[in-house]
C-alpha cells in the first residue's frame, strides 16, 4: 500500500511563512515602541537653518537611548524684512510652545542684510529663559575660572546669564594717547576738546565716514541701555541718547565718491600726516592692540565712543552662535550637556591651536584664549600700518606678557554687548534719517523715537 506524501502543499508553506513574518514584525514593532517611549526629544529652534549638524549628530549618537535633538527651522518663508520666521517663533513662545534650545540671533539668508534676533532681554526678564550661570559654576569641567567672564557678564540680564556664545570681538575707537588721553571712556565735550587741538583740515574719523556708518556701528551698543523691557519704559529723551545723536550728526551725510584707488590713497596720506584723530577698530586677535598702536604712531588710547555717563565706550560683538535654554525645557540636564560644549576647549590641535581659526574672534574658553595669545607670540608679523594704498609695512615686535596683561585689562573693563534688534533698528532709523538730513530738530527726533519705541516695547508684553 503506497503511503501519502507528508509534505505540505507549496501554497501552505508560503502561507505559514507569511504569518511568521507578520508575527516577527509585530514583535519588533512592540519592542521598538517600548524603546521609543524611553527616548525624549529636545526641540532646537533655529532662525538661520545653518545648524552645526556635526555637534547635533554627535549629541544624538551619545544619547541614542535617552534623548534626541530635533531641529526645527524657523528660517523658512522669511519675508523681505527678515522677520516672519522670528515673529512665528515669538508667537509660539508667548503661547506656551517654547522650544527647549533656541538660536537667539542670525543674519537672514535672503541677502537683504537684515538681522534676525529674538528679543533677548525681554524673554529673559519674563522668565522664558533659563539662567545658565549655575550650570557653568557646577560643571566639573568648567566653573567661572575656565572662561573669560567679562563677555558673558556683558550678556547678563539682572545678574542672570541667559545665552551662551563661544567667540567675541571688541568694537572700539582709538587715537594717539597724546591727543585723546590714556583712558577707556570719554564724553562728547571731551571729544570736542581733543579735536580742537588737531589741524584745521583734520577729521574725527576718516573723511569717508558718513552719518549712517556711525549710526549703524553705534546702534547695538546704544539701544538696550535705554529700554526697560519689563517695566515697558524707555529713556531715549535723556541726555545720553541726545549726545549720541549729536555726535553722529557731526559727520557728513553723503560724500562725493571718486575712484576707490584715489580714495584709498588719500585715506592713507591723511592718516600718515596726522589728519585723522580717531579710527574705529574691530579687535579680533591678541595682536590687535599692538596693531592699533602702530596706526597711532605710538601708544593708543582706547577711548571708545563718547558716552554721557562715563562708562566704557567700547563693546563686545558676538557673531558666533548664541544659544539659550528654555526655562520650561523638558530635560535641562541633557540640554546643558549640549550647550556646555560651546564653552569647552575647541581650538586645540597638535600645534596648540587651529591656525585657520586663530584670527577669527577671541575664544571665550580661558585655555583656548591663552593658546591663542601664545600662538600670536610665536609668529613673526609684518603688515601695513594704515588703510589705503602706499601704507608703510610695519615689522611688529614679539608680543610679551605685558601685552597679554594689557589686553586682559581692556577686556575686563568692557561691560556692554552689542545686541542687534532689526525691528528696533527700523523703528529708530527713520526719524534719525530725518534729523541727519535737517528735516527734524533734535527735540522732535528724540520725542518721536521715545514714543515709537515705548509703543513697540509695550506691544511685546
Amino acid at each position: 500500500m503506497q503511503r501519502k506524501n507528508s509534505v505540505l502543499p507549496i501554497y501552505l508553506w508560503y502561507t505559514c511563512l507569511f504569518f511568521l513574518i507578520l508575527l516577527l514584525t509585530a514583535c519588533a514593532s512592540v519592542g521598538s515602541e517600548k524603546q521609543d517611549q524611553n527616548v525624549s526629544t529636545l526641540i532646537y529652534a533655529t532662525l538661520s537653518g545653518r545648524v552645526n549638524r556635526e555637534l547635533v549628530d554627535r549629541f544624538n549618537a551619545e544619547h541614542s537611548g535617552d534623548v534626541q535633538i530635533e531641529v526645527v527651522d524657523y528660517s523658512e518663508g522669511i519675508d523681505e524684512g527678515g522677520h516672519q520666521g522670528m515673529d512665528r517663533l515669538v508667537t509660539e513662545i508667548a503661547a506656551g510652545k517654547c522650544p527647549d534650545i533656541m538660536e537667539m540671533f542670525t543674519y537672514t539668508t535672503n541677502y537683504t542684510g537684515k538681522i534676525n534676533a529674538l528679543p533677548y532681554q525681554m524673554l529673559a526678564k519674563r522668565g522664558y529663559l533659563e539662567d545658565l550661570w549655575p550650570y557653568i559654576e557646577n560643571d566639573p569641567e568648567l566653573g567661572r575660572t575656565s572662561i573669560l567672564e567679562a563677555p558673558l557678564k556683558a550678556a547678563e540680564v539682572d545678574g542672570g546669564l541667559y545665552m551662551l556664545f563661544n567667540r567675541f570681538s571688541i568694537q572700539t575707537v582709538a587715537g594717539p594717547i597724546e591727543v585723546v588721553g590714556d583712558q577707556y571712556s570719554w564724553n562728547l565735550d571731551e571729544l570736542r576738546d581733543a579735536f580742537s587741538t588737531m589741524p584745521g583740515d583734520a577729521t574725527v574719523l576718516d573723511y569717508c565716514t558718513r552719518k549712517s556708518d556711525v549710526f549703524l556701528t553705534l546702534f547695538p551698543m546704544l539701544v538696550d541701555s535705554y529700554i526697560d523691557w519689563e517695566g515697558g519704559q524707555c529713556f531715549f529723551d535723556g541726555e545720553g541718547f541726545r549726545s549720541s545723536l549729536e555726535f553722529i550728526n557731526s559727520f557728513p551725510l553723503e560724500l562725493e565718491w571718486t575712484s576707490d584707488e584715489a580714495i584709498n590713497r588719500e585715506l592713507c596720506e591723511r592718516q600718515m600726516n596726522g589728519l585723522q584723530m580717531l579710527n574705529t577698530f574691530g579687535i579680533t586677535r591678541a595682536r590687535g592692540m599692538q596693531e592699533i598702536d602702530a596706526w597711532c604712531g605710538g601708544r593708543a588710547g582706547f577711548v571708545g565712543y563718547p558716552t554721557a555717563d562715563g562708562s566704557v565706550g567700547s563693546f563686545f560683538s558676538i557673531e558666533s552662535e548664541r544659544l539659550a535654554m528654555s526655562a520650561n525645557c523638558k530635560n535641562k540636564d541633557a540640554a546643558w550637556d549640549f550647550l556646555r560644549k560651546m564653552l569647552l576647549p575647541q581650538y586645540v590641535s597638535a600645534e596648540g591651536i587651529r591656525i585657520e581659526e586663530s584670527n577669527y574672534m577671541f575664544p571665550v574658553n580661558q585655555t583656548d584664549f591663552r593658546k591663542h595669545f601664545e600662538h600670536e607670540q610665536s609668529i613673526s608679523y609684518k603688515a601695513p600700518v594704515y588703510a589705503g594704498l602706499g601704507s608703510p609695512i610695519y615689522d611688529f615686535p614679539p608680543m610679551e606678557e605685558a601685552d597679554y596683561d594689557r589686553l586682559m585689562d581692556f577686556i575686563n573693563r568692557i561691560d556692554k554687548l552689542g545686541i542687534y534688534n532689526q525691528k528696533l533698528l527700523d523703528i529708530i532709523a527713520e526719524p534719525c534719517e530725518a534729523y541727519f538730513s535737517g528735516d527734524k530738530s533734535l527735540d522732535e527726533t528724540v520725542a518721536l523715537i521715545q514714543n515709537r519705541v515705548t509703543l513697540y516695547v509695550n506691544e511685546q508684553k
